[in-house]
């Protein structure tokens, strides 16, 4: 039995200076980074980890399909991209994750013109400390984090099952800083306003992959959990008052971005993962999902609720 508990193993560890540099000894192999006539489908790549890892695919001649808010800063990721070579497909689709209708118009576009999708990469996320609802009626955290990213994955699903081998990558969190999920406390708010948003959202996230993974076996297409480390990025940047020293902490200890790329990378294109699915990479190393996220009834209650929330959004025909 542990001397200390998981919360405070993980708040000990903020104070310890991270990786400077990707560990070589989980590099990509060589016959790995030919990417030519892959098709990336990435959100959240116009800062941090994100934007890294899509230069990295980019120049490993993958067609990125690049989702984002912010149209300016979009529009000058894909200009630096098509700099380095015009002859690749670099496209923008403006999404909002916290808009269902936004996720579900930007779906509906992608489809229209996106033959395969070779992996999908759900690396966008946001940490508010602060009660902001969206027009959909969800708060901020669990709109951007989980329920955004639920719609937009089951909307693509069926193209993702038809290009296989295709493999699904979902941003995650050190889920362990939380104890417990509180269903009952997240079925009777239907604006998902909990204590610990940004963490619930991310286990939430969690316990769908492993549902998802559940129904994709044998089907040549896989989905895995990433909980990149501590890196350097702008995710805290919304903290306010004490939690802003967080943010300095991480600063001067937080791995660059490049090693969180360098795993996000390595979960999307590595063969050492061809096959794998359902698994929780705790930085370099597979780790036990939270066993809230084990927990099979758990998991049930989870999906009734996130399913009756979105049900305006997601056609019965696309959950099942």
């Amino acid at each position: 039995m542990s001397l200390i508990s998981a919360k405070t193993r993980i708040l000990l560890n903020l104070f310890l200076p991270q990786r400077r540099r990707p560990n070589p000894r989980y590099s990509v192999s060589d016959a790995d980074t030919d990417l030519s006539g892959k098709t990336i489908v990435f959100t959240g790549g116009t800062d941090g980890i994100g934007r890294v890892a899509v230069e990295i695919l980019f120049k490993m001649g993958a067609d990125i399909v690049l989702l984002g808010r912010n149209r300016a800063k979009s529009e000058e990721v894909i200009r630096q991209l098509k700099s380095m070579d015009d002859q690749r497909t670099a496209r923008l689709y403006c999404c909002d994750l916290a808009s269902m209708e936004s996720v579900n118009e930007c779906a509906d576009r992608i489809l229209a013109d996106t033959p395969h999708i070779d992996v999908l990469i759900n690396n966008a996320g946001i940490n508010l400390n602060r009660r902001i609802i969206t027009p959909d009626g969800f708060e901020t955290n669990w709109a951007v984090n989980y329920l955004g990213p639920y719609l937009l994955t089951n909307r693509l699903l069926k193209r993702v099952r038809e290009s296989a081998p295709s493999r699904i990558v979902n941003l995650t969190t050190n889920t362990e800083f939380l104890d417990e999920l509180d269903c009952d406390e997240i079925s009777v708010k239907t604006d998902f306003d909990t204590n610990s948003s940004y963490v619930e959202s991310k286990l939430s996230m969690n316990m769908f992959s492993i549902d998802l993974a559940l129904e994709l076996e044998g089907s040549g297409a896989t989905v895995n959990s990433l909980c990149p480390g501590y890196i350097r990025s702008n995710l805290l940047s919304n903290l306010s008052g004490p939690e802003k020293i967080m943010q300095a902490i991480m600063n001067i200890m937080a791995s660059p971005a490049e090693v969180g790329a360098d795993r996000l990378v390595r979960l999307a294109i590595s063969s050492e993962f061809s096959g794998v699915n359902g698994i929780y990479l705790n930085e370099d190393q597979t780790r036990p999902h939270h066993r809230d996220a084990q927990n099979f009834d758990k998991r049930k209650r989870i999906r009734k609720i996130t399913e009756k929330a979105l049900s305006q959004w997601l056609p019965i025909q696309e959950i099942e």
